[in-house]
C-alpha cells in the first residue's frame, strides 16, 4: 500500500483513540471539579453515588464501540494491502510468462490475510481489560490501574483532599491531574507468565499494531509470490535517516539464507518494533536494486553529517528522535490543559498553555536548524483549544 493511502487509513484509526483519550481525561477532570466546594460528608456521599453510577460505564462502552468499528476496518485495510501486493507481483509473473494471480481466486492469500487479521484484531478484543492509566503511589512508584479502578482511585483522592481541609483544593489535586495527563490511556502488555511487561499510549499502540499487520501481509505475500516465480533473494527497502542498528542492511540485497541469518541476530528484526523497513522478493543477479550504491552512500553520509544544535552534534536520525520527544511533550501539555480546563484549575491551564507555546517554538526552531520537516499534525490533540494566558 502506498504511503499516502496508508497514512490516511492510520489517521482514521488513531483519531478514534485520540478522541477516546480526550473523553477520559475530560471525564476525570469533571469528576475532580465536582468535589471542589463540598464538605467532607457531602464528598463521601457523592463518592458512593459516582462509584455506583453509570458515567464511567458509558466511557467503557464507547471504547468497546470504537474497538469493534476498528476491527471491521482492519479487514478492509489488509485486503487492500494484499491486492496491491499481488498486483505488483503480477509484473514478475508476466516476465516469467506465468498466469497472473488474483486475491479472489487464491485461498492461500486469503488464508494469509485472515491469519494476520486474527492477530491484529486480537489487540482490539476486550480492550477495557488491557487499558490502564498510570498514577503514582505515595512513594513515587507507578500504579497501573484499569480505567474503572483509576476512576475510583481519583474519587478517593478527591475525598481525601476535601477531608484534610486543604486551603486550596486545586493545588492539592494538581499532582493527580498531572499524573493523569502524563499517562493518558495506555495499552498494557504482559509476558508469557501474565506479568506486566510494559505499557504504551493506546493511540500509539494502535498505530504500531496496524502497521505491523500491514507489514505482515506485505512480507507474507512477497514470500509466497517469490517462491512461485523462483526468487532466491530479498531486497530491504531504503529510507533516509536510518537507525544505526539497521544502517548496513538498508537498501541492500541478500540471498534468502544470508538475510535470515542477519535478521535473526538483530535485536530489532526488520518490520518489527517500529522498524520502517520491509523486504520484497527478488532474483539475485536479475533484479536491479532500486537504489544505487552511490545514492545509499550519500544518504548515509548526510545522516552522519547531521547538524549542530546548541553546542551538540546530532545525526539526522537522532534529530528525528528528538523531534518525536518534543512532539510527545507538546501533546502531554495539551492533555494537561484539557484536564485542567475540565477540573477548573486555572493556574494549571495557564502553565500548560505557556509550556505549549514554548515547546512549539522550540520544535520549529530545532527542526529548522536540523533541516528536518516539521510534522505539525503530530502536535495535534483532539479536543484541545488554545486558551489565552494573559
Amino acid at each position: 500500500m502506498n504511503n499516502d493511502k496508508l497514512n490516511l487509513a492510520l489517521e482514521r484509526f488513531v483519531r478514534r483513540f485520540e478522541e477516546f483519550n480526550t473523553k477520559v481525561l475530560e471525564e476525570f477532570g469533571k469528576t475532580i471539579k465536582k468535589f471542589e466546594k463540598l464538605t467532607p460528608s457531602q464528598a463521601h456521599k457523592l463518592a458512593q453515588q459516582m462509584k455506583n453510577g453509570r458515567d464511567i460505564e458509558k466511557i467503557l462502552a464507547d471504547l468497546e464501540r470504537i474497538s469493534e468499528l476498528s476491527k471491521k476496518d482492519i479487514e478492509e485495510l489488509l485486503e487492500i494491502t494484499a491486492k496491491e501486493n499481488i498486483e505488483f507481483a503480477n509484473t514478475y509473473y508476466e516476465a516469467k510468462k506465468m498466469d497472473k494471480v488474483s486475491y479472489e481466486d487464491s485461498k492461500q492469500f486469503q488464508n494469509l490475510v485472515k491469519a494476520v487479521e486474527k492477530t491484529t484484531k486480537g489487540e482490539f478484543t476486550n480492550l477495557s481489560k488491557t487499558t490502564a492509566l498510570k498514577l503514582l503511589k505515595d512513594n513515587g512508584k507507578p500504579l497501573y490501574l484499569d480505567i474503572k479502578k483509576a476512576y475510583n482511585e481519583v474519587i478517593d483522592r478527591c475525598v481525601l483532599a476535601v477531608a484534610t481541609g486543604q486551603m486550596d483544593y486545586q493545588k492539592a489535586m494538581y499532582d493527580t491531574i498531572k499524573q493523569l495527563s502524563s499517562s493518558g490511556v495506555k495499552k498494557v502488555y504482559y509476558d508469557n507468565k501474565g506479568k506486566q511487561a510494559y505499557a504504551r499510549r493506546l493511540d500509539s499502540s494502535v498505530r504500531m499494531n496496524i502497521l505491523d499487520g500491514v507489514r505482515q501481509v506485505n512480507i507474507g505475500i512477497q514470500e509466497q509470490v517469490g517462491k512461485e516465480f523462483g526468487a532466491n533473494g530479498v531486497e530491504v527497502s531504503h529510507h533516509v535517516n536510518c537507525a544505526p542498528d539497521h544502517i548496513y542492511i538498508d537498501g541492500q540485497q541478500f540471498s534468502k539464507k544470508k538475510f535470515e541469518k542477519i535478521n535473526n541476530n538483530l535485536t530489532r528484526p526488520v518490520a518489527s518494533m517500529n522498524c520502517r523497513h520491509f523486504v520484497f522478493s527478488i532474483v539475485l543477479g536479475v533484479s536491479s536494486p532500486l537504489y544505487t550504491k552511490k545514492q545509499l552512500e550519500q544518504d548515509r553520509k548526510n545522516n552522519e553529517k547531521g547538524f549542530e544544535y546548541e553546542g551538540k552534534h546530532y545525526t539526522l536520525y537522532e534529530g528525528e528522535q528528538l523531534q518525536r520527544k518534543i512532539e510527545l511533550a507538546v501533546r502531554q501539555q495539551k492533555d494537561l490543559q484539557i484536564i485542567a480546563k475540565a477540573s477548573g484549575n486555572k493556574d494549571t491551564i495557564a502553565k500548560a498553555q505557556q509550556n505549549i507555546t514554548n515547546l512549539t517554538k522550540e520544535y520549529k526552531k530545532f527542526s529548522e536548524v536540523a533541516g528536518l520537516d516539521t510534522k505539525m499534525n503530530r502536535l495535534r490533540v483532539v479536543g484541545y483549544k488554545r486558551t489565552s494566558t494573559k
